[in-house]
């Protein structure tokens, strides 16, 4: 009986995580991060990877 409820247990979460707004946002969250983490790093090689962009997009100075 345990068993039982505990792959139910598992399909109700596999369902809900795979669901279409849940992979939306995670997406969305996941693409945010990155590109923040991009533009506004100080590690030199994303930073200096990234200036130009920075600068000319989003007007952000850095130093």
């Amino acid at each position: 009986m345990s068993t039982f409820s505990h792959i139910s247990v598992l399909q109700k979460t596999a369902t809900i995580t795979l669901s279409k707004p849940v992979q939306i946002t995670l997406y969305m969250l996941l693409s945010s991060l990155v590109i923040w983490t991009v533009l506004f790093s100080t590690y030199p090689a994303a930073h200096n990877t990234a200036h130009s962009a920075r600068h000319h997009t989003l007007g952000v100075a850095c130093h």
